[in-house]
């Protein structure tokens, strides 16, 4: 299976506006405007929301490769010809989804954070610190995976089953990963050069929907592609 780089960074980029990493991103920057010092406030914010983003970034990189090294060992088992269904149908469903929670926010079965890892990140926030802020980066990719997970888990499996060298995997995770992260980037440029807190988290509701879309269409393309490519 052959990997496009085009695909691979349409992809990586719309998992990054998800609303799940987009909407704690701004809750959390907006806690350290809010309740941060106010002298240096802005370049603690900066420090803060760099420690954030590279947390984000090597977390989301370890997970990626732990689901590549288990897709490429079970598709060279003697289950192989079942899990490329499993996992593109698993890929599939979350792409149906996330097109429902588009049109009916409302209806039951959902992919986002659950309510207690919200709390728990809150909780976190609560005792701020620098090294707090990478605790929270982690804590936000691990809560966040029913939402951003499924797209990432169709890529990974897309590369273990390229055939390409295990530098060039790398390499393509390493470049995702980065593009994954550039939405987050764009947010604390922004709110350090002072976009007020409320505007950015009506800028996410309003779009909020479309982005679900994006991603619920995706994950349809790519749970299709693992199963019949």
């Amino acid at each position: 299976m052959t990997v496009s780089l085009p695909a691979l960074t349409t992809a990586a980029l719309i998992n990054g506006i998800n609303p799940c990493g987009v909407g704690m991103m701004i809750t959390f920057l907006g806690y350290l405007l809010v309740f941060g010092q106010t002298e240096k406030k802005k370049s603690k914010l900066l420090l803060s929301g760099v420690i954030y983003v590279v947390s984000v970034f090597i977390t989301y990189l370890f997970i990626g490769l732990i689901f590549y090294s288990l897709a490429f060992y079970l598709q060279r088992l003697w289950l192989a010809s079942v899990f490329k269904y499993l996992m593109g149908g698993a890929v599939f469903i979350a792409g149906l989804i996330q097109i429902k929670d588009a049109f009916w926010p409302e209806s039951p079965i959902h992919l986002r954070m659950p309510n207690f890892g919200s709390k728990k990140i809150d909780q976190l926030m609560e005792k701020m610190s620098l090294p707090m802020a990478a605790l929270v980066g982690v804590a936000t990719t691990a809560f966040s995976t029913p939402c951003m997970l499924p797209l990432y888990v169709g890529t990974a499996t897309v590369l273990a089953n390229s055939g390409l060298p295990i530098g060039l995997v790398l390499s393509y995770f390493l470049y995702y990963n980065l593009v994954f992260i550039s939405p987050l980037i764009l947010i604390l440029i922004v709110m350090h050069k002072g976009k007020d807190v409320v505007a950015m988290k009506e800028l996410e509701h309003k779009y909020g929907r479309w982005m679900r879309l994006l991603m619920g269409v995706l994950l349809v393309v790519v749970g299709y592609l693992i199963i019949f490519r």
